[in-house]
């Protein structure tokens, strides 16, 4: 039986599988999109971890965590967008089937950040939304305080998939 932390953790991240494509969250909502090659990936897996670490901080900055697989859906999670958008995604960005990838988009719907089989801080993508135009108008009208980030590692006892 495999492991429910990960499953569990999933839940806690501000993640919709609704939307089919980018320009509906065009203003709205930054875009983070997770490529796993599968469900079990150990960098997919670490990666989700840290972010669902900063969910407050995520929703703090209105960033929208997607995740996507070549298959879409997976049975029993309900976690992944369905394979029609996971196609959408994989193609609007070149993703490649068999890496783990990570997609940040802006609000104007722009590519900002991309992480190709590594796992990215939280702090490297939060400080690059901090650093942003919009961020720092919001933060000069006093929407979203700038929160700290979670120094906890909650990946410790996920693999990484490596041979030491």
């Amino acid at each position: 039986m495999k492991p429910l932390l990960p499953l569990l953790l999933l839940m806690a991240l501000p993640f919709t599988i609704a939307a089919q494509s980018l320009p509906e969250y065009r203003w709205t909502s930054r875009v983070l999109i997770l490529f796993a090659p599968d469900i079990d990936d150990p960098l997919f897996l670490k990666q989700q971890a840290l972010l669902s670490a900063a969910s407050e901080e995520l929703r703090e900055r209105e960033v929208v965590v997607l995740m996507a697989t070549p298959e879409g859906d997976h049975e029993n999670t309900g976690l992944f967008m369905p394979e029609s958008s996971s196609e959408y995604f994989y193609d609007y960005f070149g993703a490649e089937d068999y890496q783990f990838e990570m997609a940040l988009v802006g609000l104007d719907g722009s590519e900002k950040f991309r992480a190709k089989n590594q796992v990215t801080p939280v702090s490297v993508v939060l400080e690059l939304i901090d650093s942003m135009p919009m961020r720092q108008r919001q933060l000069r009208q006093g929407f979203g305080n700038k929160t700290s980030i979670n120094a906890k590692d909650p990946t410790k006892d996920i693999p990484d998939g490596r041979k030491h």
